[in-house]
């Protein structure tokens, strides 16, 4: 399996894609794809229900929790996340992907990145 690279002394401005990375957002994508077409088939929630479901999947972080990266997206934007400061990279399982705020691509997993100075 290849592994994927770090832009570690390299610009995530001038990082360039690797198989690996155009394979992750295609599984990324028909992954999305697949969670909404299960969606579509579920019965609706109350309000109430999901308020709860809300209330138990999303407790209320602490900022001292997290660090800060930036990180190039596979469409090329860099933005700015938040991770848990217990993991040693912003990417791998349910996070290794972002929507991008400029272009709206979603999924877009997360190719390269580098901590922020001062964090994590």
């Amino acid at each position: 399996m290849e592994s994927r690279r770090v832009a570690q002394g390299v610009p995530l401005e001038e990082y360039q894609l690797t198989r690996a990375d155009h394979r992750r957002q295609e599984e990324a994508v028909a992954t999305a794809d697949w969670v909404q077409r299960q969606l579509a088939k579920a019965p609706p929630w109350s309000d109430e229900k999901l308020e709860a479901i809300q209330e138990l999947l999303s407790p209320p972080p602490r900022p001292s929790e997290f660090a800060r990266w930036r990180v190039r997206l596979y469409c090329g934007h860099i933005r700015e996340v938040r991770r848990s400061r217990n993991r040693e990279r912003p990417d791998g399982g349910v996070t290794d992907h972002e929507r991008c705020g400029e272009c709206g691509l979603d999924p877009s997993v997360i190719v390269a990145f580098e901590p922020i100075a001062g964090d994590g």
